[in-house]
């Protein structure tokens, strides 16, 4: 904001301030803050106006109602207020240069497209390998649905001893991540709720692709297994 004519703002320095929360020291610590008044008298283009806002709440769980009760003081007029939350805010902001929730999406569908293949692939060559192994336990005298509960199981243990790595890791790196964002990461921690959804999908991929090796397993013949047909 150019001032008569030139860059240069002349400025008293009264004082600097450090964030208690660290999360958001790197991103909130960068600001340079002054006098409105003063900003407003040697601007010519922006005169008389505010970009926007902080309102500090004294419950957070009330932000939406507050919120709706400032838009509404400038409904229907020139300059409508779009009141949200920080956070919102700053994802609002990274949008700007890139969608991110698509770009994860895109990324993640194509890791568990991956993910399908390649243990569905793992657990379809561990039983062809074990035939004979299986076809000695059906002689031992395990049942049909015994042997295809094994196969299963090895499946979920798969995918899950690898799906509780991964979530782990996430759980150590979120925070560190978190920490030197910013705050454009609000999150800190793995909600409880994610790991819900984590466990539900490993399940789910277990079955998925332990299936086929199963039912195979299942209908296995003892003589042809034992023949190597």
């Amino acid at each position: 904001f150019p001032r008569g004519g030139s860059n240069d703002w002349p400025l008293q320095l009264v004082g600097i301030f450090r964030m208690k929360d660290r999360t958001v020291a790197a991103n909130q610590e960068r600001q340079l803050m002054m006098n409105w008044k003063y900003f407003d008298e040697s601007n010519d283009y922006i005169k008389s106006r505010v970009s926007w806002y902080t309102v500090t709440l004294r419950n957070a769980d009330q932000a939406s109602r507050v919120a709706q009760a400032v838009d509404a003081l400038s409904a229907n007029s020139d300059h409508e207020t779009k009141s949200q939350t920080e956070s919102a805010f700053q994802q609002a902001f990274v949008k700007q240069f890139a969608d991110i929730g698509l770009i994860v999406t895109s990324i993640m569908a194509a890791v568990f497209f991956t993910l399908l293949l390649l243990t569905g692939n793992t657990m379809a060559q561990a039983v062809r390998e074990r035939i004979p192994e299986l076809a000695t336990l059906k002689t031992l005298g395990f049942q049909d649905r015994t042997v295809l509960s094994l196969v299963m199981v090895e499946s979920m243990l798969l995918i899950g001893l690898g799906g509780l790595i991964g979530m782990g890791l996430a759980a150590l790196v979120i925070p560190a991540v978190a920490a030197r964002s910013g705050g454009l990461m609000p999150t800190q921690t793995v909600p409880l709720q994610t790991w819900l959804v984590a466990v539900g999908l490993m399940a789910g991929i277990g079955i998925v692709v332990g299936v086929l090796p199963a039912l195979r397993a299942q209908r296995l013949k003892i003589v042809d297994a034992l023949a190597g047909r």
